[in-house]
């Protein structure tokens, strides 16, 4: 009887080692076949701009009518808002600033 028990853990060893390594094999093809889609409207880094003694918290893109495009960045608190128009990245028009007691109406 111990003779069969030990056949039989020996099979289910070799049986769950097998399993194991062909999930691992699959694992890995099926990770090397997946591509990482990427965004058509992704942004990119196409200038830097200062803000002399803000701290930038958060920014977000606007497209408006006639392809216009505004960057809003949100500074510290009680520092306001800067809005940048970015419709010619190469040629960014100049900023303007909205300050938190204005948003506070």
């Amino acid at each position: 009887m111990n003779r069969i028990r030990s056949r039989f853990v020996k099979y289910r060893s070799m049986a769950l080692a097998l399993l194991t390594a062909v999930l691992l094999v699959s694992a890995v093809a099926s990770a090397k076949e997946h591509k990482v889609k990427g965004s058509d409207n992704q942004a990119h880094v196409v200038a830097h701009i200062s803000f002399s003694g803000l701290s930038t918290v958060d920014m977000a893109i606007q497209k408006k009518v006639n392809d216009k495009y505004y960057l809003y960045v949100q500074h510290s608190k009680d520092q306001g808002i800067s809005i940048i128009d970015i419709s010619k990245p190469a040629h960014v028009a100049g900023s303007s600033r909205i300050e938190q007691d204005e948003l506070d109406g």
